[in-house]
């Protein structure tokens, strides 16, 4: 079956006289084979004399393929006249690059090219793969057969938008599509993509589809457009900045591994037995009262979470198998006018659908949000029981809260990775008993030795990174450790590698201090890492 590549790019208008002369230039590569039969056969039997000496042609097919792709491809097509046995290779050869044959010669028209192509691909033999890449749109209604992978590239530098023809979804062999932008990152060039085309298309028997900057025209089919009716054999779905949609619902039957990223969406269901991997990035750019997300996927491995948009509505269910989260949420009430209340059953959501995972990140972003969680109502609602290893983002200045609510929450963790870097400024705790007493940072940890008693006995590995200068926060939370975790069988000290970084001997002194301070296990050692 065959792998066919795309690149879409604006059309020029040619005269009739250009177009007679690119045909009669580009026929030279699919006509030369049948032109020089007669020849060839009239010199059939001087081959056969000098059989012996060409030892060229005794090699294999995967040898001589080898050597033929080290030469241009209109020089790879001419071999086909040399005999039968280079006719062979020629109809064998895996590899055909049309965009060599019209790079230089823009003017070509469309239908010539067309007329190429299909030439060249009648003549290919059907038990081999053939990539084709790089060739202008064609608007016609021929279709390649055989087709198992579409690229769509759209590299239009201007605001130009291309339409997909619907010739080319008339394949059922087709496995696999892919949209790319190959412009820069804020370019306007969209596909438009006729959702009609898929109902009751051929595209039945699709595996792969990935979907960058597509604009969906017929908005009334897109709601049902993901689901068995159209996609039953979906395995691998991709939506990335695509519009003319505004509730996105997912049921493919089949699928395994999901992203959706970057769009602006009102709402969000997924439903699926079978998915095992979903990364959701910005769904939603603004925050709508009436909007809301659903994800049921009992069988989810992993889960990625971005974004910092609200929905009024979050009904997530618990992922039981679930191996790894990255959760990474953040909310400005004040700019999306929004309470708080709303604010942290979002974020409690999204957490309790983790809640079964084994490994677990947590941006340095949703802290702000624990610890308000942590500071107005004790903590979180449920436990991390599975939770084995923990990696906390960056934690700057009164932020200490939220790893403390997390902390409690994680029972059984016996790795720990957190990452600390110093702030500037007058940075408060946000809360009135702790501002008021002027609490500390080494006082505040102090004080949640008896809730974090659990975390703290099963903690063997802490590998904190303590950035290009060792703050002040993070010298306070291993110390903490040290104290209190009663497991505790090696400290690592994380820094960066940079014309600036630490000196060795500071390092050093620091964990001389370190060996100093209490210590509830004799069984930790200390170490140094640089990346």
């Amino acid at each position: 079956m065959g792998n066919i590549f795309y690149l879409f790019h604006p059309e020029k208008k040619d005269s009739d006289r250009q177009r007679e002369e690119e045909e009669n230039k580009h026929y030279e590569l699919t006509e030369s084979s049948d032109t020089c039969w007669k020849e060839e056969e009239t010199n059939h039997h001087h081959e056969r004399n000098n059989a012996s000496a060409d030892r060229i042609s005794d090699l294999p097919d995967d040898i001589l393929h080898l050597i033929l792709s080290l030469l241009p491809f209109k020089s790879v097509g001419k071999t086909s006249v040399l005999s039968r046995r280079w006719s062979h290779l020629w109809s064998s050869y895996p590899i055909i690059d049309f965009h060599e044959i019209f790079t230089g010669n823009e003017a070509v028209h469309h239908q010539t090219k067309a007329r190429i192509i299909n030439t060249v691909l009648a003549r290919r033999n059907e038990n081999y793969n053939i990539k084709v890449s790089r060739v202008g749109k064609d608007r016609n209604d021929s279709c390649l057969p055989r087709v198992e992978e579409i690229v769509l590239n759209i590299s239009s530098l201007s605001e130009n938008r291309s339409y997909l023809p619907q010739c080319q979804l008339k394949c059922l062999s087709l496995r696999s599509i892919e949209s790319e932008i190959s412009t820069c990152r804020n370019s306007k060039a969209w596909l438009e993509f006729p959702s009609s085309y898929v109902v009751g298309s051929y595209l039945r028997s699709l595996h792969n589809l990935s979907l960058n900057h597509v604009d969906f025209l017929d908005s009334d089919l897109v709601v049902d457009f993901f689901s068995s009716s159209s996609f039953p054999s979906l395995e691998k779905l991709n939506i990335e900045r695509c519009g003319g949609m505004s509730d996105l619902k997912i049921s493919c039957p089949n699928l395994k591994v999901l992203y959706v990223s970057i769009m602006d969406l009102n709402s969000l269901d997924i439903s699926g037995m079978r998915l095992e991997k979903l990364k959701v990035v910005d769904p939603f750019k603004t925050c709508i009262y009436g909007s809301g997300v659903n994800i049921f996927a009992p069988n989810l491995q992993s889960f990625g979470w971005v974004s910092s948009a609200y929905t009024g509505k979050c009904s997530i269910q618990s992922f039981p198998t679930l191996k790894r989260s990255d959760i990474s949420y953040y909310w400005d009430a004040g700019r999306h006018h929004i309470t708080t209340r709303k604010m942290h059953n979002n974020g409690i959501a999204l957490l309790f659908a983790s809640s079964q995972v084994e490994e677990l990140e947590i941006s340095y972003n949703s802290l702000q949000i624990l610890s308000e969680i942590y500071f107005k109502l004790g903590g979180l609602p449920f436990s991390f029981m599975k939770l084995k290893k923990l990696k906390i983002g960056t934690v700057k200045g009164k932020r200490i809260p939220g790893v403390a609510c997390l902390l409690k929450s994680s029972p059984v963790v016996d790795r720990l990775k957190i990452s600390f870097r110093s702030i500037e400024g007058n940075d408060k705790w946000k809360n009135t008993l702790f501002d008021d007493a002027n609490c500390t940072e080494e006082q505040y940890w102090e004080a949640q030795a008896q809730d974090l008693s659990l975390f703290l006995s099963h903690l063997q590995v802490a590998d904190i990174d303590v950035g290009e200068v060792i703050p002040k926060n993070a010298f306070n939370f291993a110390k903490f450790l040290l104290k209190y975790a009663r497991g505790l069988q090696k400290m690592i000290l994380h820094f960066p590698w940079s014309e600036n970084c630490l000196p060795l001997d500071p390092l050093n002194d620091t964990i001389a201090l370190l060996e100093g301070f209490p210590r509830a296990s004799a069984e930790v050692k200390f170490s140094t890492f640089c990346h």
